[in-house]
């Protein structure tokens, strides 16, 4: 039988190991001193290092990008490895400790800063395995400390190759080749402008784990009822019909639009279990009595957990489902779903802060121009010279966060907490700034006539008691 240095010795002489050698020096001359002057770096180039075509050498570091984007996390997890005073595990377990960024993340990062130290990723651990040479771990290490053990092995073999690590991590990949001389090629990334796309850019999910499914008409009538109407019916599936999620992990769920290639975004959910009724006759956890029993004949039920990653997209994306709607079940490595549409948060708000300040006009309109029944039963109000009352109340939502100025509840585009102009002072019929705040609609209800102070304190009041309550 081969030994471990035999195998890598002749990997050492394939065309794809060749490949990855002239690539090394000029990465790491590049790239290193970048992502050492962690202070200077930008998100971008941060994020144009992690994919293939920059580094060349691994394909799948951009997948946990999102959460190490935010806050400039990054510079935390590259601050940490650059550290040079600091042990090398604990520099490993600070940088572990920045959102998204995982021990393969960070020991490519520091393999790239300072070409000494080595890898271990999924690839490392399945080649030493399969070389026999993967540690047993002493109990009580952190991160760190077992990254040094691994990193131990690495610097022997490449040592005894005359390698460098970043050539040496090479050599794990084509250990777990059946085509030693195949050369690295980066996966299928998702097309810009598509659903698959977004799950990269939000998550770190592997789309061969995910499946996009776009239920039957009948779901759009629970959807237009209510949401958790509709997840009722995400729970349940009739004997015979095929299993919607398929051994999936991820569900990316979707609704038929008015066009019928098209199909309306309406929640990502996590499958955490599937059992067949009767045999087991639990309900599903987002199972509600409201709605009653699905039926008593067997069929499957499935245990669903929100993703909340994705919330902020439910019923505001539409994609182009395909010519094949049929399949009505696909995995999301497979299929490509282009976005024809997606309204932000933002664009539903902005059109609530129009139709608000449009009321305002109707309501400080001339009398003569105004509808009778609305002269008998609203009092003259009247718009402040020269007040535009719709930049005025889109300024004012921005200052306040676009949350309720009494409350602080975060608007929403319609129903009780949509936006709503309130004057301060009731008595004062004119609308003008300084005059007028943005609340929640069931706030201006509430406070009517109310004097501000007088009704800001009957709220802290109606808290106090609720906590105590509670």
């Amino acid at each position: 039988m081969q030994s471990a240095i035999g195998l890598l010795r002749d990997l050492t002489e394939t065309q794809s190991y060749r490949v990855a050698r002239r690539n090394s020096a000029h990465v790491q001359g590049t790239w290193g001193p970048i992502l050492r002057d962690f202070e200077n770096i930008t998100p971008g180039q941060y994020r144009r290092f992690l994919d293939f075509d920059e580094n060349q050498h691994w394909t799948t570091l951009y997948r946990q990008v999102t959460p190490t984007l935010e806050n400039n996390n990054f510079r935390n997890a590259l601050a940490a490895l650059a550290a040079e005073d600091v042990d090398v595990a604990d520099r490993i377990d600070n940088a572990t400790q920045v959102p998204g960024v995982g021990i393969g993340t960070a020991s490519a990062l520091l393999c790239t800063m300072d070409g000494r130290w080595g890898v271990w990723n999924g690839t490392t651990e399945a080649a030493l395995k399969k070389l026999g040479r993967w540690p047993t771990f002493p109990r009580g290490l952190t991160v760190g400390g077992r990254y040094l053990v691994v990193n131990d092995i690495l610097f022997d073999l490449a040592g005894q190759l005359d390698v460098t690590q970043w050539e040496f991590d090479h050599l794990m990949w084509l250990v777990l080749q059946d085509d030693p001389n195949m050369v690295l090629e980066p996966i299928q990334k998702a097309r810009p402008g598509t659903f698959n796309a977004l799950i990269e850019e939000r998550s770190g999910y592997d789309l061969a784990n995910c499946r996009f499914v776009r239920h039957s008409q009948k779901s759009v009538g629970f959807w237009t009822k209510s949401r958790a109407n509709l997840e009722h019916y995400f729970g349940y599936q009739r004997e015979g019909s095929a299993n919607p999620y398929n051994n999936a992990e991820i569900v990316f769920q979707f609704i038929p639009n008015e066009n019928a290639t098209e199909a309306l975004f309406v929640g990502a959910y996590r499958v955490l279990d599937q059992w067949t009724f009767p045999d087991d006759q639990r309900q599903h956890i987002m199972y509600l009595p409201e709605f009653g029993e699905n039926d008593d004949r067997s069929h499957a039920r499935f245990d669903l957990e929100r993703l909340p990653e994705f919330e902020e997209l439910v019923g505001r994306v539409v994609v182009d489902w395909g010519t094949g709607t049929r399949a009505w079940s696909q995995w999301c490595n497979r299929n490509q779903k282009r976005i024809v549409n997606h309204v932000t948060r933002d664009d539903e708000l902005s059109k609530a802060y129009e139709k608000i300040a449009a009321g305002v006009k109707y309501r400080t309109k001339d009398d003569t121009d105004r509808q009778i029944q609305v002269q008998q039963t609203v009092k003259a109000v009247a718009l402040a010279e020269g007040c535009d009352i719709e930049t005025l109340i889109k300024r004012l939502a921005g200052e306040q966060g676009h949350r309720c100025k009494i409350t602080n509840i975060p608007f929403e585009p319609t129903g009780w907490n949509a936006p709503s102009p309130d004057r301060i002072d009731s008595d004062d019929r004119e609308y003008a700034d300084d005059k007028v705040q943005i609340v929640c609609k069931w706030v201006n209800f509430a406070k009517g006539n109310k004097p501000d102070d007088v009704f800001r304190d009957l709220m802290h009041q109606a808290a106090e008691c609720m906590t105590r309550a509670v």
